[in-house]
């Protein structure tokens, strides 16, 4: 079974793009469903996440926002999509 993991972005968002490059990479490996949103989209994500974006979540758990660290990121998404 995938998994979903989503991607809070925002567009001209430098940090977001590197999240969403290094989420690309890890998908392949690791057989999980990356969607991405943009918060500017939804006023209520917006609200939420403006100060932190990029932020990922797996299902609605929230497992690393801005600054995010690639070595940190993987293993948070290793415990979690096959812990």
């Amino acid at each position: 079974m995938s998994r979903e993991v989503i991607l809070y972005t925002r567009r001209q968002c430098g940090l977001c793009d590197e999240t969403a490059a290094e989420l690309h990479r890890l998908r392949d490996e690791m057989r999980f469903e990356l969607r991405e949103l943009d918060i500017d989209e939804d006023a209520d994500l917006r609200e939420r996440y403006n100060d932190v974006v990029p932020v990922v979540a797996v299902g609605a758990r929230v497992i690393a926002h801005a600054p995010i660290d690639a070595a940190a990121l993987r293993k948070s998404l290793i415990d979690e999509i096959r812990g």
